[in-house]
């Protein structure tokens, strides 16, 4: 069973779109269209709380492979994929992610909060618990007990797409200001983004406006942006050193945005 949840930028579209794949007919019998957020008016998000449909749901994105990430905390950012759904132990698998240190992080963690992005862009979040360590075949992987709901949206409003550590995506701050840096994006989204700002002489209030910031991907794509700070706290890196972690909004948003978040939901996908 779905419940309409009453929040913006979702369609009903997406039991079309997860049938897609299997070549299915979306099972929307069970639900009459006066109930039916229109295409246009974008009312809800939809919230799952069977199990059958919660696990049809994770068996499709893990056949696509699709990546999974969760904030861990002081701005660190796991990312990995999806593997596979063990529905009569009541489980799914992950891979390990790229950095042991963060691996540690989510196994030691109760509960994580996990993002799924399929290929077509639409955003999936749940939490997970009983994290533990596991082996498919050869491969060793993360195990989880399944969702007791999942909740499927188009954005969040925006939901940010966790930046995996080896993806070298930049952020040239005020290059043409008083207070020019480099900081390393940790995530990103159509309304801003997360970065880690390196510098101990980098100090920004909330509010500072940074105008003109060039933000440059692996593939040498650049998007210019004018950004205002949100909130910008200490935080510590997989290796002790200390950072911080700041969060900006776009001014404008940007023409390339989009672009620049599907090119990194792709690199996710390749791992």
């Amino acid at each position: 069973m779905y419940v309409p949840v009453r929040r913006p930028n979702a369609t009903f579209r997406e039991t079309h779109i997860l049938a897609e794949e299997n070549h299915e007919k979306p099972d929307t019998s069970r639900v009459n269209d006066s109930a039916l957020p229109a295409e246009k008016s974008r009312t809800g998000n939809l919230l799952f709380h069977s199990r059958i449909e919660i696990c049809r749901i994770l068996q499709l994105l893990a056949l696509k492979r699709c990546p999974i990430s969760a904030e861990l905390g002081d701005g660190h950012f796991f990312a990995s994929h999806i593997l596979s759904v063990d529905t009569s132990g009541n489980r799914f698998f992950i891979a390990y992610g790229a950095q042991p240190p963060l691996n540690a992080m989510l196994l030691g963690s109760a509960s994580v909060e996990f993002t799924i992005v399929d290929r077509q862009g639409l955003l999936f979040t749940f939490v997970a618990t009983a994290p533990a360590e596991a082996q498919i075949a050869t491969e060793r992987v993360i195990q989880f007990s399944l969702p007791k709901t999942l909740l499927l949206h188009n954005r969040r409003d925006h939901p940010r797409v966790p930046v995996s550590a080896d993806i070298s995506l930049r952020c040239v701050a005020d290059e043409a200001g008083f207070i020019p840096f480099e900081s390393h994006i940790t995530d990103i989204s159509h309304d801003g983004l997360g970065c880690m700002i390196y510098s101990p002489d980098v100090a920004l209030k909330k509010g500072t406006i940074l105008k003109g910031c060039r933000i440059i991907a692996p593939n040498g794509a650049t998007m210019i942006a004018d950004l205002e700070l949100r909130f910008a706290k200490p935080a510590t890196q997989a290796d002790g050193a200390p950072s911080n972690h700041a969060g900006f909004h776009f001014i404008r948003k940007p023409e390339q945005i989009d672009d620049f978040v599907k090119l990194f939901i792709q690199d996710l996908d390749k791992k």
